[in-house]
């Protein structure tokens, strides 16, 4: 569970015209690298833990955007806390609603939850299934286009409701050692992933996670 991740939104035209997967992740390495090694790309930057994007300055680069988690989502041990809490959560939560954040959170939290196996039938988000190609070596996300305008669904629905989670979420969530220590961490965690997902539907781009 030591992985961190790295998450960019990109032009997935231009990333794809990379001639195959080495020179892809490549391109993209070298990209989430840039800015953090050139201070002038942010120079708004926050110097607090929070959640932020980093875009590089023009003319280097219009194709990226890289979003920090901050505190809580850079490790996917976050990640894998925010899945169990919700896994001990989901039978309290209306159907309708349990359904649109499996369906979200399913493909962003790398390949399948094993509760997913029995998705729900029901509910206003029944039809929105969001299934992704397999990730290259060394991604841990590979979400094309298509699949994030479906997921931009599924978080205007999960967005827009996420304080109902509340209530379920302090009386039944399993302590952890992780960051996710309480409904705001969960939500917070929610909340960057459907920042990623506007910022990236808004642009028609993909979204890609890298092990850093």
């Amino acid at each position: 569970m030591g992985i961190c991740i790295d998450v960019l939104i990109v032009n997935w035209d231009h990333l794809m015209s990379a001639p195959g997967d080495d020179q892809r992740y490549a391109i993209l390495h070298d990209a989430g690298l840039s800015v953090d090694d050139n201070e002038g790309a942010w120079p708004d930057r926050s110097p607090s833990v929070g959640r932020q994007w980093f875009w590089p300055s023009p003319p280097d680069a219009n194709w990226f955007g890289k979003f920090d988690f901050g505190d809580v989502g850079f490790s996917y041990k976050d990640h894998f806390a925010a899945s169990e809490h919700w896994e001990a959560i989901r039978v309290f939560v209306p159907p309708a609603m349990r359904s649109a954040v499996d369906r979200f959170i399913d493909p962003l939290f790398w390949g399948g939850l094993e509760y997913m196996a029995d998705r729900d039938a029901e509910g206003a988000t029944a039809h929105v299934s969001v299934v992704l190609p397999d990730a290259p070596s060394d991604h841990l996300l590979w979400c094309p286009p298509a699949a994030v305008s479906s997921l931009k669904l599924l978080w205007d629905l999960v967005g827009a409701e996420l304080e109902a989670l509340r209530e379920p979420f302090e009386r039944y969530a399993h302590a952890g050692s992780s960051s996710i220590t309480s409904f705001d961490a969960f939500a917070g965690l929610l909340r960057g992933w459907g920042d990623v997902i506007g910022q990236a539907q808004q642009r028609g781009w993909g979204v890609v996670g890298l092990r850093c």
